[in-house]
């Protein structure tokens, strides 16, 4: 059997003032994609960042994190190695993108890993865009991130993400700021590509009826771990008041 791409084992996040969560587990195999669900305020888009490699100062990561089977919970983003990172898809693509960039410069420096190379890699760009969307693909490089729709930025979001081959991709809220049409594609478009690719995917979100498109799910409340496996399932087995409410939604 094939080990999972990530796995997190009795993680638990610290600062001075006590913890955020304590003891989350969970793994994520190729091709699969993890829901995080949880009231506002618990920690999830830190336990984001604490996967990514840059979490602030103050919050102390305790127990494995491990991508590719690399143990990666004490080594910071820019000292982690290119199978043990994972690309960050953020709410806000607008700030996300550099605005005084045009998106082939932008999406260049992500194949390249940030080394500046002239042109536009477009033979591996071009084709990256029409899956994920855009019809003309050459013109959308030429423009910067303002010239852009909201779900146009973030699947430029999407695109620089894959484009640096990451073996995992988180997506925090990815969604937030979209119409309901634009956030259903873009939701799609995580999950075809996701499987495409073959890497972990970690969904971060609110919303029920994506959480339960998912492989897995996991739901995290009053610091701890309330549930965890195939959503619906997941959901309909934990006695927890938080995951009653969501079964509530689910009728």
């Amino acid at each position: 059997m094939t080990a999972p791409l990530l796995t997190v084992n009795q993680l638990s996040l610290n600062h001075e003032k006590g913890s955020l969560f304590q003891n989350i587990t969970f793994e994520v195999n190729a091709g699969e994609i993890l829901a995080v669900m949880g009231p506002s305020g618990i920690g999830k888009s830190m336990m984001s960042k604490a996967i990514a490699g840059f979490l602030p100062k103050g919050i102390r990561p305790q127990g494995e994190i491990r991508i590719t089977g690399n143990e990666v919970a004490q080594i910071a983003l820019l000292n982690r190695t290119p199978e043990q990172r994972a690309a960050v898809i953020f709410q806000d693509p607008l700030q996300a993108l550099n605005p005084l960039a045009r998106i082939g410069t932008q999406l260049s420096l992500a194949l390249n890993a940030g080394k500046s190379k002239k042109g536009t890699d477009k033979e591996t760009i071009c084709p990256l865009l029409i899956q994920l969307g855009f019809d003309q693909p050459e013109q959308i490089l030429k423009h910067y991130p303002s010239q852009l729709s909201g779900g146009q930025r973030q699947r430029i979001c999407i695109a620089m993400a894959l484009l640096g081959s990451a073996p995992v991709l988180i997506a925090d809220e990815p969604t937030s700021a979209l119409d309901p049409v634009t956030e259903r594609e873009i939701l799609d478009l995580l999950r075809s590509s996701i499987k495409q690719q073959g890497i972990a995917g970690v969904l971060i979100t609110h919303d029920l009826h994506s959480a339960l498109a998912c492989d897995k799910l996991v739901v995290i409340d009053e610091g701890q771990m309330i549930a965890y496996g195939k959503p619906q399932q997941a959901l309909l087995e934990s006695q927890h008041p938080f995951c009653h409410q969501l079964r509530q939604l689910m009728v």
